[in-house]
Parts: structure tokens; sequence; C-alpha cells
């Protein structure tokens, strides 16, 4: 049960399956999940004072009930959340809300208030601020809310926002304006590659302070496995990662970073036999229904293994 066969054949399941880290469970090594993504310290080096202003200006665009100046301030794969937990993906069907409300805006002042901002990289920042609405005849509402800026060129465009509860005993935890950028992982897939088969159910956790994925993995002439990972938010090293754990008594250790409409994800750590290894898996948005996962430059023991792919459909979806 532990000739190198036998090994590397388990460890091309786990490889394959478990697409959010690939369960290759393995050592941490740093320079590894260093490549995921961490560029260096975040800095604020005059983002704060731009964001700021973009703020104005999209207050201004909002009184205007502008909606070409509103949504210039919307990346084209944004997606918003509104206070109920309904998302709405992508610039085009996001200015489609905004047109069934213009016509209440019209003769409303609306001023954007920062409430606290907080650097993850240079180019990506969050904020937590309130949109203060008063009508012509002098009623004030308010709406709080969770944004994620990207800096595009010279230019911040909002790449996601989460209407926040009025009440503070409401607020989701901090981690969960950092997280956001996941949700759409949210819901239960299934996945199929090199005679393996398997389920994911992703979750949030309570106060959506760390994302929840579930995995059960079947194989031909294998026993099920199951794989649990848990994604967080890391302030003091203001980056997300994740932490892995199987059903043999394997565990892995990952970092993540954004990379467009993808996720790269290094991986390491240790199998139950103390075997090591590591890999980079990539998550790719390719719609709301499916997930494309690839992983690369897999390795066990120093030893390398090819590459894997699985494509990861919703359950439901139409086909």
């Amino acid at each position: 049960m532990t000739s190198r066969k036998h090994r590397f054949g388990r460890i091309a399941i786990l490889l394959i399956a478990a697409a959010a880290t690939v369960a290759l469970i393995t050592r941490p090594s740093p320079n590894r999940a260093d490549a995921a993504g961490q560029k260096g310290e975040a800095t604020k080096s005059g983002g704060e004072a731009e964001i700021r202003k973009a703020n104005t200006d999209y207050g201004t665009a909002l009184t205007a009930a502008d909606l070409d100046a509103i949504m210039a301030f919307w990346a084209p794969d944004a997606d918003y959340i509104d206070e109920s937990g309904k998302q709405t993906q992508g610039s085009d069907k996001i200015a489609e809300l905004f047109k069934k409300s213009l016509a209440d805006m019209k003769g409303t002042k609306a001023v954007v208030r920062v409430q606290s901002l907080k650097f993850i990289r240079p180019e990506i920042c969050l904020e937590d601020g309130v949109v203060e609405r008063t009508a012509a005849t002098g009623i004030k509402e308010t709406n709080r809310f969770a944004i994620v800026w990207t800096k595009t060129g010279d230019k911040w465009l909002i790449s996601n926002v989460r209407d926040l509860p009025t009440e503070a005993t409401d607020l989701p935890s901090i981690a969960a304006g950092a997280l956001a950028d996941l949700g759409w992982l949210v819901g239960e897939w299934t996945g199929e590659g090199d005679k393996t088969a398997v389920n994911l159910k992703i979750t949030w956790a309570a106060n959506k302070a760390f994302l929840l994925m579930d995995y059960s993995i079947k194989q031909e002439n294998a026993d099920p496995l199951d794989v649990t990972v848990r994604v967080g938010w890391d302030p003091r090293q203001a980056r997300i990662r994740s932490w892995v754990f199987d059903s043999t008594g394997g565990f892995a250790e990952a970092f993540w970073a954004k990379d467009g409409k993808r996720w790269v994800v290094g991986t390491s750590g240790v199998l139950p036999d103390g075997g090591t290894g590591g890999a980079t898996n990539i998550f790719e948005f390719v719609d709301e229904n499916s997930i494309l996962w690839r992983s690369t430059e897999r390795d066990v023991d120093g030893q390398p293994l090819a590459d894997a792919e699985v494509k990861f459909v919703r359950k439901g979806a139409k086909k």
C-alpha cells in the first residue's frame, strides 16, 4: 500500500479531484506560496486620494442619474450583491438594475462617504462606506456598502459591491469584504476527470468569515475520499489563504491571488505517509454555471507529475 506506484496513483487522484487547492496533501513551501501572488507590502501611495475622489465623482454621477457616468466606474466583469444575498454579475446586467431605479433617483442628491479604506495590494483596495440620498422633500436615506476597487491602468474601477445591513449587529465579519470576490464559487458543483467523479459543495461559514469547500471524490478501484477546505483572509499578511484536510489524515496549505477572471492558488503540504509535494492550481470563471480548473507545476517528493484539467458544472444548470 505504500509502493511508489500506489502513492503516485493516489496523489494523481487528489490532484485531479480536489479542485479548490488540488488537495495535494503536501508540506507548506514559502516559495510556492509566494509565487501565488504576494507582490510586496501594500501601499497607499496616492491611491487613497484617488479612491476618495472616485467616491465623490461617483456620488455626482448618482445625483445626475446619468447611467453612462455611473457605469464608467464599474469594471466589465464586476459583480453586485444586494442585502438579501442576490448576486448580479457583469456590468451589462448591473446597468439594467440601475435603469430600473434611475427615475426614482432624479431630484435626489447622493453623497458617498468613505468610512474606511484598506489596501490589499497597491492595485486593490477594500472600502466600507455609506451612500446618503436626500430627496427634494428633505427625507434622507442611507445605504451601507463594501466595495472592492481595482486599479486598471491609471483608473480605479469597482470590481465588487456588497450592500450591508443597516443594523451593526448584522454586520458581516471583517474578512467578508476580502473574500467577496470568491462569492461566485458558492453552490454545488460536479466534475469528472480521468475516471474520477467529484461532488463539490461550497458555502459561507457564519458571518462570511470563511468560505467552506467540501469534496466527495470517487474513482474506480479506490476508496472514496472526502476533502474539506477552509478559505480565509489573513489580515497579517493581507492575502487570501486556505487550509486543506482529507479523510486519510493528509493536510495542505495554499495562498490565493486573483488574475483577471482566474484565481491562482499555490498549494503545498504533507501526505499521510509523510511524503511531500506541491502544485500551482488555477480556477477560471467561465460563466455563472461552469468553472475550469487546471493544475500545473505538480510534484511529489521532487518528482514531476503531468498537468491536469477538470471542468466543474453547477448542479441543476442547463447544459
